[in-house]
């Protein structure tokens, strides 16, 4: 009998062991398949987010073909944006951002030949901006050309506003000598995360011009939306208090025309701005916008991010985030 009872209990040790074993392998599996779940749920809303962000941009791109007036500025409905607006299960944001307001760095360089119009644009600029304690701003504009161009010997002399200012450019020598080497683009930039490779852009430095710079490669900018830093950078006549009237004035009146600045400017700065605009510098109209998309669907989202040419409603690249 005692043997019998031993192998009862055995018996049943075994099966209690089976049965911790089973209800392991089971808690396990229900947590592997409740995270499969999750992701499956996090892709699907994530896919949809991406849909919903991509119709953000053409919803944008709408907005901007229905402004047909003489004038682009912040008084109008494109430079409003939509915030959370709920389409079915989510919410999209859509920011409608000028481009033209901004100095277009690819227009530093043009035919390999820097422009003397956008040197002097980009020194002021960097003036304006009080760089001067994170770096040299002819330095800083030399490197830009350096980066651009297709020489191969570095900046020596920055002539700006009549002044020739020394300084010390960067080409392929400074470059291959980091200890983590690569080469000069000797090109146009494709994307302005590009100038954190760039001699002197440091991230402080960055952090200050990025709101001031875009990628275009023409000269016009759009007097309504430039900051008052680009003002500044127009002509040394547009000085902090010429850029502050110019900004007061635009918030109650939008520049439909430089004519409107005559009885608003000291002469000298009118007569600056306005031989801008006769030459093409200057303007009150912009082609070149951003569009910046962004969808939440319960835990899915994506941002995205294009460039547009208003004129012909060109997409000129899509970026996803």
């Amino acid at each position: 009998m005692k043997g019998s009872k031993h192998n009862r209990g055995m018996a049943l040790l075994v099966v209690l062991a089976v049965v911790a074993l089973l209800t392991a392998l089971l808690t396990e599996l229900a947590f592997s398949t409740l995270v499969d779940l999750r992701l499956t749920e996090t892709f699907r809303d994530t896919t949809r987010a991406y849909y919903l962000a991509k119709g953000g941009i053409t919803a944008g791109r709408m907005i901007l073909q229905e402004d047909r007036n003489d004038y682009d500025g912040f008084d109008e409905l494109w430079s409003q944006g939509v915030t959370n607006y709920p389409v079915a299960d989510g919410a999209v944001s859509v920011r409608i951002i000028d481009q033209d307001g901004k100095l277009g760095i690819n227009a530093l360089v043009q035919e390999n030949t820097p422009n003397t119009l956008m040197v002097d644009r980009f020194y002021r600029l960097f003036v304006a901006l009080d760089l001067d304690n994170l770096g040299n701003p002819a330095e800083l504009t030399a490197n830009l050309i350096d980066w651009l161009d297709s020489g191969d010997t570095p900046y020596q002399v920055i002539r700006t506003d009549g002044v020739n200012i020394p300084v010390a450019g960067a080409e392929d020598s400074y470059y291959k000598g980091l200890p983590q080497p690569y080469p000069v683009k000797h090109g146009r930039l494709d994307t302005l995360d590009e100038l954190a490779l760039i001699k002197g852009f440091t991230p402080e430095v960055l952090r200050r011009i990025l709101p001031h710079v875009a990628l275009h490669d023409h000269t016009a900018v759009n007097i309504n939306t430039a900051s008052g830093a680009v003002l500044r950078s127009l002509d040394p006549l547009i000085d902090a208090k010429v850029a502050e009237t110019l900004i007061t004035y635009r918030q109650e009146t939008p520049i439909e025309r430089l004519e409107q600045l005559e009885l608003v400017l000291p002469v000298g700065a009118y007569s600056a701005l306005k031989s801008l605009g006769n030459l093409g510098s200057l303007g009150v109209q912009s082609s070149r916008y951003r569009i910046e998309a962004k969808a939440v669907i319960n835990d899915g989202q994506r941002r995205l991010q294009a460039e547009v040419d208003k004129q012909g409603n060109r997409l000129l690249f899509l970026k996803v985030n």
